[in-house]
């Protein structure tokens, strides 16, 4: 007997997903089972699963001993075996011999996609005679022998046996299958737990080369089937099982598994449709993952040939149903069945948000308001610097959204269509998820401010050795260092510190080399120059007209020996307006800066008020602040607003200024508050 068709475009023609790597294992697993179902007189149906692996010890990457890959299986039972009607059927491409039971008569193919040969031997009664069939199967040869049957004596145990060897496992899909012999006994569960629960699966023992040995009975009974539940649903006058399950071993996500004639075809991550179900389900007394199992006549017809796939097409035409309406079905069933579960996860993830936000994170506030979904798209039990991370891919999708209703509301309006009640609706909707934004935004920079803030003070404090930070620590709190204003994002500059209306300049140039930068006149000798200043910070209001120019220079905390003509602060940011308004120092592109005799020239020079210090700005004739803790003036001379800001005063204003921000972002308003009294009832302006 030989095959009819080209068995190795048979096979070159079926996919086989890597994913789907034990699908040949579990394709003869059924056969087994669907065998024993045909056997008359079977008084003890078994099946025995033999994985064996090379023994040789192997290490990991870590160093430790584990188990090596499976290479080849054997899995025998005592069922009817390989009669002549039995092998005919296997001869026969799409045969139909166990059309009932959902087979497609190309089952087998699927072992010669992932392993090398298939070993058969088969040992069987037929018509009161006693034979044994022994062939190889493999692509090179087909069959071999072709003449495979011969007449034996009855076997001692009088029993039928059959054994199938998967030999020769491809490495592609090989590596794909886990180490642990117990992930195999949940894998063969899962694919045929129909039969399991049905109550219709024969005695099936799996066990490996190493000594381990499960059986599967025992291993469903004590995990899987305590707790089954079962739902009946109707999908268009069509009827469909559900059954639950709780495991609290042996599964590692929540799944729901769409099955057909008794076998797992598709799974489905439940992850990605219900919220919340990203970890393992833990309660006051049990942990457990949801696994669910959907049957049904309508899925018996519509799995593909291939057994791994549904194909919808091939259903019914009348009342067609599709896969997508299947599963939706099944997920409002499921979110019942775990409700409790699904709620009081809800309500701690909302609160660990809630907490986060209030406390660390204000400004998602608007985003939580307003965005109610945000809630169910965050993952379970995440992080704060994780938390984060999604708050703000939240709102950048809802930002995303702004952003194409006003597309939309565009194109309306070149269609004439801003009449539209739709149009009107949508240019609403648009402008309130823009003003949340807006607020959304602006509590973000006010945090930010309050980091700095913070982060200066720190700064600005002396270590446990009593010394203090040198001034680049606080020049790069300021501003960072060696950079210009096309190097440094705006959102990087924290000139606000010094005054608000710093920030807003189009040219600006901290402590870069000079060779780096601005062009000097040849006749200059190359010290410093309008980006670097030394260890100072510049930038004009305009690139074009300059109206403005300040420098602010900066001195390490304590330092105190200023007193000295080239240390001098003062003196320093003078000469440094003197050469900008002789035209000595040119701009970037190598132009001048123009009519700058009549610009405003404002410096700053910040450090602690030290001794020297201070002689220093009385020198210049300057005056001191109120608070005695700065200088003020004006140098006739040249022309120039000067400032001497000592780091404590720097520190205190910004506090100020930004104060009634902190505020309004970080305290409660009094109507929101909850004040408890001694006895520990709730009064106040919250009641």
């Amino acid at each position: 007997m030989y095959f009819t068709m080209n068995l190795t475009g048979q096979v070159n023609q079926m996919r086989l997903p890597k994913t789907k790597a034990l699908w040949p294992l579990f394709e003869t697993i059924v056969n087994s089972i669907q065998s024993l179902e045909e056997t008359k007189d079977c008084e003890h149906p078994k099946i025995i699963i033999y994985a064996k692996r090379p023994l040789e010890t192997q290490m990991n990457t870590e160093g430790e001993e584990e188990l090596n890959r499976i290479e080849e299986f054997i899995v025998s039972d005592n069922g009817e075996g390989f009669t002549e009607r039995n092998y005919k059927s296997f001869l026969e491409a799409y045969s139909t011999l166990k059309l009932k039971k959902g087979c497609k008569g190309i089952g087998r193919f699927l072992w010669l996609k992932a392993f090398k040969n298939v070993h058969i031997k088969s040992i069987y009664k037929e018509n009161d005679v006693w034979y044994e069939r022994e062939f190889e199967f493999s692509l090179n040869n087909v069959i071999e022998p072709e003449d495979n049957r011969k007449e034996i004596e009855c076997p001692d145990n009088g029993q039928n046996l059959t054994e199938v060897q998967l030999s020769g496992f491809f490495p592609d899909y090989r590596d794909t299958v886990a180490l642990s012999l117990e992930s195999l006994v949940k894998k063969i569960i899962e694919h045929c737990l129909p039969y399991f629960i049905m109550e219709k699966c024969p005695e099936i023992v799996l066990r490996d080369n190493a000594g381990s040995q499960y059986i599967l009975n025992d291993y469903y009974k004590r995990l899987y089937k305590n707790s089954l539940h079962r739902d009946d649903i109707t999908i268009k006058g069509t009827g469909f099982s559900l059954y639950h399950m709780a495991v609290s071993e042996g599964a590692e996500k929540h799944e729901l598994h769409l099955c057909a004639n008794s076998r797992e075809v598709k799974t489905v991550d439940l992850s990605n449709n219900i919220p919340n179900l990203d970890k393992k389900i833990v309660s006051e007394d049990q942990s457990f993952y949801y696994v669910g199992y959907m049957v049904g006549e309508y899925l018996d017809q519509s799995v593909n040939v291939d057994r791994y796939e549904f194909d919808f097409s091939d259903a019914p035409l009348l009342n067609s149903i599709e896969e997508k309406e299947i599963i939706d079905a099944a997920i409002e069933y499921i979110k019942i069945y775990l409700s409790v579960d699904l709620d009081r996860i809800s309500e701690e993830k909302r609160r660990r948000i809630d907490d986060f936000v209030r406390s660390k994170k204000p400004q998602y506030r608007y985003l939580l308001n307003h965005r109610k979904n945000v809630y169910d798209a965050i993952p379970v039990g995440l992080k704060d610097d994780k938390l984060d991370l999604e708050l703000y891919k939240q709102e950048q999708m809802w930002e995303y959204e702004i952003k194409q209703q006003k597309l939309k509301i565009e194109e309306k309006k070149k269609n004439s269509a801003t009449d539209d009640p739709q149009f009107i609706e949508l240019f609403k909707e648009y402008c309130s998820s823009v003003t949340q934004l807006s607020q959304a935004s602006l509590a973000e920079y006010i945090v930010r401010r309050k980091a700095v803030i913070d982060l200066l003070e720190k700064a600005l404090e002396a270590t446990d050795d009593g010394k203090y930070s040198r001034e680049a620590q606080i020049h790069s709190i300021i501003c960072p260092m060696r950079v210009t204003s096309d190097d440094v994002e705006f959102d990087e500059m924290n000139l606000w510190l010094i005054d608000d209306r710093l920030a807003y300049h189009q040219f600006l140039a901290s402590d870069q080399p000079m060779k780096s930068l601005p062009v000097l006149e040849n006749n200059v000798p190359k010290r410093m120059d309008l980006a670097i200043f030394d260890k100072a910070i510049s930038y004009s209001a305009e690139d074009d007209v300059i109206n403005a120019i300040t420098i602010v220079e900066l001195k390490r905390p304590q330092r105190d020996d200023l007193r000295e003509d080239d240390k001098n602060p003062i003196n320093q940011v003078l000469r440094y307006v003197a050469d900008i308004k002789s035209g000595k120092v040119l701009k970037a592109n190598g132009r001048g800066f123009g009519a700058v005799q009549n610009a405003a020239f404002y410096c700053y020079v910040i450090a602690d008020m030290t001794e020297s210090l201070a002689e220093d700005a009385e020198n210049a004739s300057l005056y001191r602040t109120p608070d005695g803790e700065g200088f003020f003036g004006f140098n006739q001379a040249r022309g120039t607003y000067i400032e001497v800001i000592s780091y404590d005063k720097l520190l205190k204003d910004a506090k100020k200024r930004n104060q009634v921000l902190f505020d309004k972002l970080f305290r409660p308003k009094a109507e929101n508050l909850i004040i408890l009294d001694k006895a520990g009832t709730q009064s106040g302006s919250g009641n």
